[in-house]
């Protein structure tokens, strides 16, 4: 559903932080009414369940070394690898990129609330294994997928700190109206949202950047964004090489989108993620490779670029935070 937006007179004054040579188009357009998120949840249809076809959350846990994956799955993946030999450890840097993101929230800016969107299936190295161990450690994952979300219940259930929500990313009402993130969110303590594999799948990069401000205009101030996408930049075009993964990496995105029910793959430069993250300020080094933030251990003979994934941390900065209310008309 396309949302409209609030009256000028109503948008909020957030403090924006733009990098060199981002324009100030999005950061001051109107923000999207509470009750315009909650309409368009309420009209939101699920995608159907689909075990006949490969799933990115199975694929994603048969590259982290999981067990959940189906023949079909393996056969995909397989045929992936043939193009991007690479393509397993570009997940794994991804990860361990994500575990070193919230070891990075939980020591240095006291995080413990986490709000996983596009979450996957949760048994290969999940997030929760490394916030349950704190006392206040809270996780809500959220995901769309009808089987996903089944496994996220069924394992919820015995764990009280962890709580699962059916819910798009681009559709913001279906995520921040449920009960289990506004429970998230009830007395303004920070949160750090987790958006990996997710930015890569929305074409538009006004649409992921107006999308994800609806979630930043809502968090407490202090809080976080982890966030990775895919792309080829930084690869030398010049190198024969380089040139050629580019192509395989570029032809992996197209297989994405040849796979029914899956959302095809977009690569994106350092710039445009920026873009997407208009508003937000980046936490040093900034936009780097994912194999290259915070790593003190990179592997040996590789280079970060060749992780083909991009990685990102920014603090969500603002005056006062912005309640979620009921939906009601303000």
């Amino acid at each position: 559903m396309a949302l409209q937006p609030e009256s000028a007179g109503s948008s909020l004054a957030l403090e924006v932080v733009l990098p060199p040579g981002v324009s100030t188009a999005l950061t001051t357009c109107p923000s999207i009414s509470d009750t315009a998120l909650k309409i368009a949840a309420d009209q939101w249809e699920p995608p159907p369940l689909d075990l006949a076809n490969a799933s990115p959350a199975r694929i994603r846990d048969f590259f982290l070394g999981g067990d959940k994956s189906f023949a079909l799955d393996r056969d995909w993946c397989a045929n992936a690898t043939r193009l991007v030999a690479s393509l397993p450890w570009i997940y794994r840097d991804e990860r361990d990129f994500l575990h070193r993101a919230i070891r990075f929230a939980q020591r240095k800016r006291r995080i413990h609330r986490f709000l996983v969107i596009g979450a996957g299936l949760p048994f290969a190295r999940p997030v929760h294994d490394d916030v349950l161990p704190h006392r206040d450690g809270l996780v809500v994952y959220a995901e769309p997928d009808e089987y996903v979300a089944a496994h996220l219940d069924l394992f919820t259930a015995d764990l009280p700190q962890v709580s699962a929500v059916r819910g798009d990313f681009l559709e913001p009402g279906t995520i921040l109206f449920a009960d289990a993130v506004r429970a998230l969110l009830r007395d303004d303590t920070p949160v750090c949202v987790v958006l990996t594999g997710v930015l890569e799948t929305i074409a538009d990069t006004d649409d992921a950047t107006a999308t994800l401000r609806c979630y930043t205009e809502r968090l407490p101030a202090g809080s976080l964004v982890v966030a990775t996408h895919a792309t080829v930049d930084g690869l030398d075009t010049g190198d024969a090489a380089d040139a050629a993964l580019a192509e395989r990496r570029q032809q992996l995105c197209r297989t994405y989108r040849n796979t029914a029910h899956q959302p095809p793959r977009h690569l994106r430069t350092t710039e445009q993620l920026q873009d997407i993250l208009t508003g937000l300020r980046l936490v040093q080094p900034g936009i780097t490779h994912t194999s290259a933030w915070h790593n003190p251990r990179p592997r040996p003979g590789i280079r970060p670029v060749e992780s083909l994934c991009l990685a990102a941390v920014a603090d969500v900065r603002k005056p006062r935070p912005r309640p979620i209310t009921s939906g009601q008309t303000r």
